[in-house]
């Protein structure tokens, strides 16, 4: 305790006793501290406090008295209870004002001890769910303090003064309930009687009670004390695991499964009736000896399963494995067995497991390995075979000392047939090459469709001097006449790369590597014609490593930039969008096509960063344009495949549009049917719905350079189909073109999506777009990409441009307003 004195009231000191400095941990001046410095350390509201009340006392003598709490110096906070009362004369004035400051730190302590053990207590009660109760003689109960919050039913207890068998009980339990009353009128002790109470609202109320009479000294009967529960919830779990057992009872029988036991130590395993039945065995005769029992399994299998089971046994985990067992009516089907370890305190005591009938899908397997080494549209060995073939080819020549040869063929012009015949014709093309290279090489060669366009044949070469060159020549030859087809001819050609083996080399990424290298070579030389590989062309390699290298540069030192090319939507002559697209200038070099850098970025990986780069480049200027106050326009952004597989995409896009701002709406993914080869449908469904989920516009680009458009056009959430410029390309002068691309746009209209038009460079292509439906147009015919600051100026030329009368039709000049005239130069 210290004591204090106020000398007036607007005196900035006080007098403190040195009990009270030491307890303030402040020095005094002559016996002085300001009334500032000590107001200050005193925390919450105490300050305004301490101030009202000394004020009232200097005013009328009030006397006060405040608990506050208070920053010491050193640190810890101090609960004080600060007293002051005035001093007056004779007169009865107030001379001054006087007061103890007392350490009330331990009784403040306390208190909120006891307040919070009362707190505990009380949240222990409230939230048991068991109680005490007792009834007097006439068995009606006594009142009960129970916790308002509890269930309304059990409120009608703890109000008292009825009997348990006068509850509303429901329907069921009345009979147990009247048998229950007559066991308490003869007095017998009862537990775990359970019954269900309907509330006054009509909640109900699963109660579990045990209870014992009371009898006096003189052997009077007092009435019952007990205990009750709510074990309302038990009894609902209770009722949901009988469902679920049911339930998996049921899964079993559906999923043709059955469970075993085996005890260590028994002769016999258990089976589940499920076993039996799957099975076809009688219980009632079946041997379930353990030997017995393995002696249905395959013998191979049979060893299988005991080695399994002595990995578990010895690990005290589990396994699995696919094993074949004979049937009661002879069938030998196909099983996956689980087998557990079942643990006593630690030790492993017996297995437990399950078998599953997996006859159907093993069968389906089965065919399913014989058509995965086959391509579905020729009948040719697909890649995968060709691999292995070329694997032990390689290894031949390596370890017999023999000859071998990789020829990969490459037809010239298919996508042309593709395109202008249809991919009926495309496939009809490919069977008949396929049918024409086995009729040229025999049984002689191996050969195989890689995909798309691209075959590849294995030949044993008679000796080191043989190079293949006359082989390739004679096959380019006759794959470069006419070849008939159902609604036509089609005329292709053929390139050829050609690997020697061992010569070239050593293993099977390397003929492949080499034998692509030629066949590339082949190709920049003029098609049509054969090349060995040399080790020179490495160097043509080395080339394109040397561009990656800059390309990775490129992106550090900001020498890409975007170009934006507008959209123009038919109806009303609106840019409703620009599609971005990359361009790079180099350093040294200038100016470098994507034409060129793309192919590199592909194949070296880049192409993963290069798409990430102008995704957030064509977002942010989206953003820009917003913020200009231009109008909202969607920006389209090319997806590599790669891209798409090799990073988690979905979050990438979502974290670029978090961090530019650009409305998720304003955003279009435009994705090549190359993207699909070979993936799989559900991982691709999932990723973009995922992405429709955060509101992007997902659109199908190049379409009809694939194989597999129609099929993902209706299982995917595609809001666009752009058009491949090779369809538009003529569209104006081939009646056959504008059949097809008026049936594709027809196919997008009973799909749902829009049309987007690419590549169109004439009016007159225009024209016939505008006249078959199409929504929108993107090519030169309205403006070539442009440098950002440029597309709001050619979209404003592009919109204000008046229509003028071309043909029979109204369409936009075809050589474009002078605005445009004078942006593009």
């Amino acid at each position: 305790m210290g004591y204090w004195r106020s000398a007036g009231p607007d005196h900035p000191t006080l007098w403190i006793s040195p009990e009270l400095s030491d307890m303030y941990g402040l020095a005094t001046r002559d016996g002085f501290l300001p009334v500032a410095e000590i107001r200050a350390r005193f925390l919450g509201t105490a300050p305004e406090e301490l101030l009202r009340g000394l004020a009232c006392c200097w005013k009328d003598g009030t006397p006060y008295s405040v608990h506050a709490q208070y920053l010491h110096p050193l640190g810890q906070t101090i609960d004080f209870a600060v007293h002051g009362e005035a001093e007056r004369d004779a007169s009865g004035a107030i001379t001054g004002i006087s007061g103890i400051v007392r350490d009330i730190s331990e009784e403040q302590a306390a208190l909120r001890s006891v307040t919070e053990s009362e707190q505990r207590l009380s949240d222990f009660i409230g939230t048991a769910s068991d109680w005490c109760w007792q009834t007097g003689p006439d068995h009606r109960f006594l009142p009960l303090a129970l916790p308002s919050e509890r269930n309304s039913a059990i409120r009608t207890i703890a109000a008292g003064g009825v009997a348990r068998w006068e509850l509303p009980v429901v329907p069921e339990h009345r009979e147990a309930m009247e048998r229950h009353r007559a066991d308490m009128e003869n007095h017998r002790p009862f537990r775990d009687f359970v019954y269900t109470l309907i509330g006054p609202g009509g909640e109900k109320a699963t109660i579990r009670s045990s209870g014992k009479p009371v009898f006096d000294e003189q052997g009077t009967f007092q009435g019952y004390r007990g205990t009750a529960s709510n074990v309302t919830d038990l009894r609902v779990a209770e009722d949901l695991l009988v469902r679920r057992t049911a339930a998996l009872a049921e899964a079993h029988r559906l999923g043709r499964m059955g469970s075993w036991h085996y005890r260590l130590g028994c002769d016999t395993v258990a089976w589940s009736e499920e076993l039996f039945a799957l099975t076809g065995y009688d219980p009632a005769t079946f041997d379930l000896r353990h030997e017995a029992v393995l002696a249905h399994f395959e013998p191979a299998d049979a060893e299988k399963l005991v080695a399994l089971q002595k990995q578990v046994l010895k690990t005290g985990g589990a396994a699995t494995a696919d094993l074949r067992f004979r049937c009661a009516d002879g069938r030998v089907g196909d099983f996956a067995l689980n087998c557990k370890a079942e643990l006593a305190d630690g030790k492993v005591v017996g297995l437990i497991g399950t078998v599953q009938d997996i006859s159907e899908r093993k069968l389906a397997q089965r065919q399913l390995e014989e058509l995965a080494f086959t391509d579905s549209l020729t009948g040719l060995a697909n890649r995968t075979q060709f691999k292995r073939s070329l694997t032990s080819m390689v290894g031949r020549a390596l370890l017999e000392d023999r000859f071998g040869a990789l020829l990969l063929i490459d037809l010239d012009r298919f996508k042309e047939v593709n395109d202008s015949l249809g991919h009926a014709a495309g496939d009809e093309l490919l069977c008949r090459v396929a049918g024409l290279l086995r009729h040229e090489l025999g049984g002689e060669a191996f050969i195989a469709r890689l995909g798309g366009d691209e075959f590849a044949v294995l030949v044993e070469r008679p000796s080191i001097r043989d190079d293949m060159r006359e082989l390739a020549e004679h096959l380019i030859a006759r794959l470069s006449g006419p070849i008939d087809l159902a609604n036509g001819e089609a005329f292709v050609g053929a390139t050829v790369g050609i690997a020697k083996l061992p010569e070239d080399a050593a293993t099977t990424e390397l003929a492949m590597r080499n034998a692509d290298l030629a066949l590339c070579m082949a190709k920049e030389t003029g098609r049509g014609r054969c090349m060995v590989f040399e080790p020179a062309y490495a160097e043509a390699v080395e080339q394109r490593l040397l561009l990656a290298r800059d390309l990775r540069h490129a992106i550090e030192e900001n020498e890409l930039h975007a170009q934006y090319q507008p959209q123009v939507e038919l109806a009303t002559g609106r840019v409703v969008g620009f599609e971005a697209l990359l361009r790079w200038t180099h350093r040294e070099r200038g100016p470098i096509s994507p034409a060129v850098f793309i192919p590199v970025a592909e194949s070296s990986g880049i192409i993963v960063d290069l798409g990430l780069w102008i995704l957030r480049e064509a977002c942010r200027q989206g953003r820009d344009w917003l913020d200009q106050g231009l109008p909202p326009r969607t920006i389209a952004v090319n997806v590599s495949p790669a891209q798409f597989w090799n990073m988690d995409f979905e979050t990438a896009v979502s974290a670029v549009l978090a961090e530019t701002g650009l409305p998720p709406n304003l955003l279009c993914l435009e994705l090549t049917e190359s993207l699909f080869v070979d993936q799989s449908e559900h991982q691709i469904s999932r990723t973009l719905g995922a992405l429709s989920g955060l509101g992007v516009r997902l659109a199908l680009d190049d379409f009809g350079s694939g194989y597999s458009s129609l099929g993902y056009l209706t299982r995917l959430p595609f809001d666009r189909l752009k058009v491949d410029r090779s369809f538009v390309d003529g569209v104006s002068t081939q009646p056959e073109k504008r059949k097809l691309l008026g049936g594709i746009i027809a196919l997008s209209r009973g799909l749902g999506m829009s049309v987007v038009a690419e590549g169109a460079e004439r009016a007159a292509e225009v024209d016939v777009l505008r006249d078959l439906g199409c929504d929108v147009v993107q090519g030169y015919v309205y403006s070539r990409p442009v440098a950002p600051d440029k597309a709001p100026v050619v979209a404003d030329a592009i919109e204000r441009t008046p229509l003028v009368e071309w043909g029979p039709r109204p369409i936009r000049a075809e050589r474009g307003p002078p605005a445009l005239a004078v942006l593009m130069g």
